[in-house]
């Protein structure tokens, strides 16, 4: 082993120890009983930020309810984040904050909504009661996508830039542990195992193809000729 590689490897295990120690305080702080972490890689073992990974109960465990609002954004034309995610019955808004109307909509699932959202204004207040995908886009503006996943359960996160998400869970049992990413190149665009908890525990994910890329977000044309649509 060479002093590059060396070094690369003390780094990622002070990288891993610091991330872990985190989790374990989160877990302590929130008077859980202990803390799931989850490490997500490529396929060339590089760290992967803003993967969803989510746990699914197993045992019947309590599920409590997310009652934070999340906010999808319509800015430069675009949605702010790409990926959102939710858990059911959780209130979402679309907030534009362009100088345009936007008119959103998604077709393809048992979720489907269509509106017109004006300049500065929200639309609040929507909520999904049916866990799936969601692909959304706008009427007016055609390469605007994005995607919205909803989840029957409250764990859920998106990795870090180190490629970790941690979870601090109150009940021990078995659990679904699930990564996905819609250009994951995978079955159903995930990666899926079991894990029985019952104390502090980790799990690595390393994808076995390279993800797609993320479709451009804007146009190729300058003009905008329904922008007062």
């Amino acid at each position: 082993m060479n002093s590059k590689t060396f070094i690369l490897a003390l780094s990622l295990l002070f990288t891993a120890l610091a991330q872990a120690s985190t989790c374990n305080k989160v877990a302590a702080e929130k008077k859980q009983l202990m803390c799931l972490q989850v490490s997500v890689h490529s396929h060339t073992d590089k760290a992967l930020s803003g993967m969803v990974v989510y746990l699914e109960p197993l045992d019947g465990q309590v599920l409590t309810k997310n009652t934070n609002t999340l906010t999808i954004a319509q800015h430069n034309k675009s949605f702010e984040p790409y990926l959102s995610v939710s858990q059911i019955n959780q209130q979402v808004n679309f907030e534009n904050q362009d100088d345009i109307t936007h008119h959103i909509y998604s077709a393809g699932s048992d979720n489907k909504f269509s509106f017109k959202i004006r300049a500065g204004k929200t639309s609040a207040n929507l909520l999904f009661e049916k866990p799936g995908e969601i692909a959304m886009g706008c009427n007016i503006h055609d390469w605007m996508s994005g995607y919205l996943l909803l989840l029957n359960t409250p764990y859920f996160a998106k990795t870090n830039a180190q490629g970790f998400a941690d979870f601090a869970v109150s009940e021990q049992g078995s659990y679904r542990v699930v990564v996905w990413h819609p250009q994951m190149q995978a079955a159903n665009n995930r990666m899926v195992l079991t894990k029985q908890l019952t104390s502090n525990d980790k799990v690595s994910f390393t994808l076995d193809k390279a993800m797609q890329a993320i479709p451009k977000q804007e146009s190729d044309d300058d003009f905008d000729f329904l922008s007062d649509y």
